[in-house]
Order: structure tokens, then C-alpha cells, then sequence
């Protein structure tokens, strides 16, 4: 409330406490003032409701949702390898269970030079210690055969600014080189070597004058001037392959890992068998934690849906706040919050909608077309649509029709036409309700020209509340002018009293 800035000095007359008269007097006309500043308090708290709400279903559809969407969360396999010291894997979602075999006759290997020994110290300047040039090496750009890159050494660089050179190394539009470099002073080895692998890979240094040359063989010990990597050669199910490039492959479905050639201790060629196997648990354990989390925002929803109402808990008001400790209002508010979205429409809707979507028989060509047919299903009406899972009875569906209860979850078609699964079934649910939240309350953060049924509510308050204050700054004013007309009154009152006396005092 606006107050006025004029100091006034009241009740010399009357010897009235004006000032408490006053306020008093305003507490009365500030009833109105303060029933507004508690509805706009109440319609921030539901804003902020509902704007939590938003966060919620969004982070249930962007990530429980959208997980259940994979196919990952249902084809789960264990992959087992005999030579898994040579060979590893794991299976993709388009893996098929099964007995393979596979033959790691070479792994992919990078372009890699290795000294001879020198011995140096990585930290004691190459040349004369100046910052004149003492040689520089040309490598060819392996993006662009025509291009090379030079790699410029001074008089006072070190093997360690060398290194560093190398690994830093860019071609023209800035793109690395991919180099690693490394000098161990146990080996007295200088290494360079590509980061990838295969036999597209190279480091050639042929364009490197002869300075450039002696610096190569004579200070890191090299003694040719081109590499290439190698390809990988695996013989998987008698299909000899060469032309893997990396030594991590999908095949079949199943992303192997190649470490070391499969040999025996004599070296002789071995032959890996990798089992596929289906990993019911896993997929059985995606789905209990996907209904746990729906069940979760389940029971949340019902708790918002049955809040206790506490009507003799209003929002408090400026005064009441000062009466009060931290802790009573901290108390206090929790009761006023209580209720905030009991029985609301949006929420229930979409609960309903979402208890609804649950329960559908989806059109996916097989018997396991519902949830109840997997084992999923509420026991009471009292659970609230609350979901229980009978394990026995999916894993029995898991292993007749893996596909099926795939399609059931994740499946995505016209919902109108009974095609889409109970995933995406939900996940329109979330959508439709986070629009309806955001058009009531608008979203976190938003502006003063929220447009949001509260945003223009909480806008229409907030001028009231303006009017008020003009109306109470107004009405204050108005009152000390009739208290100070009144001492004028009584002033004069007393002054002509005053003189009455002394005239009749002076009769005598």
C-alpha cells in the first residue's frame, strides 16, 4: 500500500492517538486489499502446481516412454564368447539367437612407426637452442593425397615439443590428423601411430626433403617412410572376411569386439564359438520398471486427485506473517497448499485417459495383444488402476511370442484404428495433457505477458491490487484531514472558550 510522505503532527488538540485511530481504521479497508493479495498467492501456488505437473509427464514421456519405445528394452540378449580373451560381443536388438563361430585370423591394425632405440633426453632442445628452423616434415594429408602438412621443428624444440607437434598435427580446413606420438625412454623407442585403423589408414612422409630425412632416421629412428594399417580378417560362420576396416564389427546382429588373433599357445589357428541366448530377465526387468514408474506417477496423481481441502487455512497476509515464526508459516502454508488440485478436471482426464490406455487390446497380430494376456493387470478396484505383474505368466509370453509382446508395448500405427501400442498410447496421453497444463498455467519461467488462463487471471488480480493500494493511499489521506479539520475545530473551540473565561475572569 502507498503511504503519504507528508509528516504530520497530530492530536494537539485532542490529545487523540491519531495516528492509531488511523490505522485502525485502514485495517478495516484493507480486508478487500488483503482477500486479493490472497487469491493472487493461491493462483501462484496452483500455477506452480501445475507448471511441476508439466515437468513430471515430461520427464515420465522423455524417458521411461521413450525407452520403452527401443527395441533394446525387449530383444535383450547374452552374448558368450570361448576365446573371449581374443574375441567379445554383445547382442543389438536384431540379433538372433543361435551358435556362431569366428575366426580372428588378423585384427585391424594401425599405420605404426617404430624407432629404433635412441637414446635422448625428451626434455634438452634438438639443435642449437634458437628459434631458427632445423628441419621440417611433410606428411601426406591421408583426406586429400595431393595436400601435405608441415610439421615444422626449431633449433629449440624438445622430443617433448616433437611429440606434441605430431598429436596436434591438423590438415588445412583444421581437421586432425589423428596422430598419437610417444617417446619411452625405458624402450628408448620413438612410436607414431594412427589413432584408426585399416589399410586406407597411412603416415608417409615420401614428400620430406633430405634433412627432413636424416631427422626421421637419425633422431626418432625411422627407418622407412610410409605406413598403412591393415585390415582385420575373421572367418565368421566359414564366410572368411577381409575388408573390416576396425576391430569393432556388427555382424548378425552381434557387435564383436576383436582383441588378438585366435591362436592357441603354439599358434596355431582356433575357432571362437559365440552363443547368442535370449536374456528373459532383462527384458522381464524392463517391463516391471516400466510399470513401477507408471504406477509411481499413478499414485501421485491420486494423492494430488484426493488432497484434504483445509478451509480455515487461507494464504496469510503481511500482518499475519509477522505474528509468526518461520516454522508456523512453513506449517501453515503446507496446510493452505494442501487440496490445490483436488478433483481437478485436467488431471482426472487424463488419469482416466491414462487408465483407459492401459487397458486396450492392440492390433498386432498376436494372441499376447493386451496386458492382461501377459500377466499384467490390477486386482481391485481399490488399487486405483494401480498395475500388478504376474512374472510367471509373462515370461511364459515372453518366450512363445517375443515379437508379440514387443509389438505390444512399442508397436506404432492409428491409435483410431487399434494399431498403436500401449506405449504410444500413453505417450499421446502425455502430450495432450502437458498442452492442457500449459494452457492454464503457461510454463516455468514465462514473461509478464503470460497468456495462460492463470497468467491473464494473476495479471487482472495484480491491477485490482493496484487499484487497492491507489484507493487505500487515497482513503488514509482523507481520513488524516478529517482528524486535522477536526483539531482546527476543537482549537478554536478551546481559544474562544479560552477568552470566554478571561472575559468573565476580568468582570469580577
Amino acid at each position: 500500500m502507498a503511504s503519504s510522505s507528508i509528516t504530520r503532527i497530530t492530536g494537539m488538540a485532542t490529545g487523540m492517538d491519531t495516528d492509531s485511530i488511523v490505522k485502525k481504521l485502514m485495517d478495516v479497508e484493507k480486508i478487500p486489499l488483503n482477500k486479493l493479495k490472497q487469491q493472487q498467492q493461491k493462483q501462484t501456488w496452483l500455477s506452480d502446481a501445475y507448471r511441476q505437473w508439466n515437468k513430471d509427464l515430461l520427464s515420465f514421456q522423455s524417458n521411461t516412454l521413450f525407452n520403452m519405445k527401443l527395441s533394446s528394452a525387449y530383444n535383450t540378449f547374452d552374448v558368450n564368447s570361448s576365446l573371449s580373451n581374443s574375441i567379445s560381443g554383445t547382442a543389438t536388438s536384431s540379433a538372433i539367437a543361435g551358435t556362431y563361430t569366428v575366426a580372428v585370423n588378423r585384427i585391424a591394425e594401425s599405420a605404426t612407426f617404430t624407432g629404433n632405440k635412441v637414446q635422448l633426453d625428451p626434455s634438452k632442445p634438438l639443435g642449437d637452442g634458437t628459434d631458427s628452423v632445423l628441419t621440417t616434415i611433410k606428411i601426406k594429408d591421408n583426406n586429400d593425397s595431393e595436400k601435405t602438412i608441415d610439421i615444422e621443428i626449431k633449433n629449440s624444440d624438445t622430443l617433448n615439443d616433437v611429440i606434441s607437434k605430431f598429436n596436434s598435427a591438423k590438415d588445412s580446413s583444421g581437421k586432425s590428423l589423428g596422430l598419437q606420438a610417444i617417446y619411452d625412454k625405458n624402450l628408448q623407442q620413438f612410436i607414431l601411430k594412427t589413432k584408426v585403423t585399416g589399410e586406407e589408414t597411412k603416415i608417409d612422409f615420401s614428400q620430406t626433403n633430405q634433412d627432413g630425412q636424416d631427422f626421421l632416421k637419425n633422431i626418432l629412428g625411422f627407418e622407412e617412410l610410409s605406413k598403412s594399417g591393415k585390415n582385420a580378417d575373421i572367418t565368421f560362420n566359414g564366410n572368411q572376411i577381409t575388408s573390416l576396416s576396425s576391430n569393432n564389427v556388427t555382424i548378425m546382429g552381434i557387435s564383436l569386439t576383436l582383441k588378438s588373433p585366435t591362436l592357441d599357445a603354439a599358434g596355431n589357428p582356433l575357432t571362437s564359438t559365440i552363443n547368442v541366448s535370449q536374456n528373459i530377465d532383462a527384458e522381464v526387468k524392463n517391463i516391471q520398471d516400466f510399470v513401477d514408474k507408471y504406477n509411481d506417477l499413478l499414485d501421485k496423481l491420486n494423492k494430488a486427485l484426493d488432497e484434504q481441502i483445509y478451509k480455515d487455512y487461507p494464504p496469510l497476509t503481511d500482518d499475519q506473517r509477522k505474528d509468526l515464526s518461520e516454522k508456523q508459516i512453513e506449517q501453515w502454508e503446507e496446510k493452505a497448499k494442501s487440496g490445490l488440485l483436488r478433483r481437478d478436471s485436467i488431471l482426472s482426464d487424463m488419469m482416466n485417459k491414462m487408465r483407459s490406455a492401459m487397458g486396450v487390446i492392440v492390433s498386432n497380430g498376436s494372441t499376447y495383444n493386451s496386458l492382461g494376456s501377459i500377466g499384467i493387470s490390477s486386482k481391485s478396484y481399490q488399487d486405483c488402476g494401480k498395475l500388478y505383474i504376474d512374472e510367471k505368466k509373462l515370461r511364459e509370453a515372453i518366450q512363445a511370442d517375443p515379437d508379440g509382446v514387443r509389438t505390444l508395448f512399442s508397436q506404432i500405427g492409428d491409435t483410431d484404428k487399434g494399431t498403436n501400442g500401449v506405449v504410444q498410447r500413453l505417450s499421446d496421453v502425455m502430450t495432450q495433457g502437458i498442452k492442457d497444463l500449459t494452457k492454464k498455467a503457461g510454463v516455468t519461467g514465462s514473461s509478464q505477458y503470460d497468456q495462460s488462463v492463470i497468467g491473464k487471471l494473476l495479471a487482472n488480480i495484480q491491477k485490482d491490487i493496484s487499484r487497492q493500494n491507489s484507493r487505500m493511499f487515497d482513503k488514509e489521506n482523507q481520513y488524516y484531514k478529517q482528524f486535522a479539520a477536526m483539531e482546527v475545530a476543537v482549537n478554536k473551540f478551546n481559544s474562544q472558550g479560552s477568552w470566554l473565561y478571561s472575559q468573565f475572569n476580568s468582570g469580577q
